[in-house]
């Protein structure tokens, strides 16, 4: 009779593909918006709660910025919700884990750019990739040669005013955000 040595090995790929489900399904389960009854925070002033998962929906109420909701359910781009009395969908990139820093009467940038305001992009407070040219941004583009037309077609830019109204049907004509399919 032969005997055979075998060692137990294992393919790294399916080890860290193992690993990987794992993290993923345990991050799905353990974070708070999938806690049903969780608290989670508005981060955007004049958010729409809708009667139904659409944004086409006829809306319950308008949620201001830092707003706390009880999540009731979940579901794959909208959470229900209640608040102040109140049970409706919120599209779920409008909700936060943490409550945001202000109250509900602050905007951030994404507000100014749906709301009547001027604002330049440099003034936010907002951590988005979305930058205006301050001062020492101007100086900079001059020192490298940036032609003047270039610095005030971005000045320009930063002079833009949207409405809600218009932020709303750009998003539902280009099917963006609480919109998409």
């Amino acid at each position: 009779m032969t005997s055979h040595n075998r060692t137990n090995t294992f393919s790294v790929p399916a080890v860290l593909i193992s690993v990987f489900v794992c993290l993923f399904v345990a991050g799905h389960f353990l974070s708070p918006a999938s806690a049903r009854g969780a608290t989670m925070y508005v981060k955007k002033a004049k958010t729409k709660m809708t009667e139904k998962q659409s944004a086409r929906s006829r809306t319950v109420k308008i949620l201001g910025k830092g707003t706390p909701v009880k999540v009731l359910k979940k579901t794959r781009k909208f959470f229900k919700v209640s608040a102040d009395g109140k049970t409706g969908w919120i599209f779920k990139f409008r909700l936060t884990a943490k409550a945001p820093a202000g109250s509900s009467q602050d905007e951030d940038f994404l507000d100014t750019l749906g709301g009547e305001q001027r604002m330049a992009a440099k003034e936010s407070a907002s951590g988005s990739s979305i930058r205006g040219l301050s001062p020492t941004a101007e100086k900079h583009a001059r020192k490298k040669g940036t032609s003047r037309e270039s610095i005030d077609g971005v000045k320009q830019m930063e002079k833009i005013k949207v409405s809600d109204q218009e932020l709303d049907r750009f998003l539902e004509e280009g099917a963006l955000g609480e919109y998409g399919q």
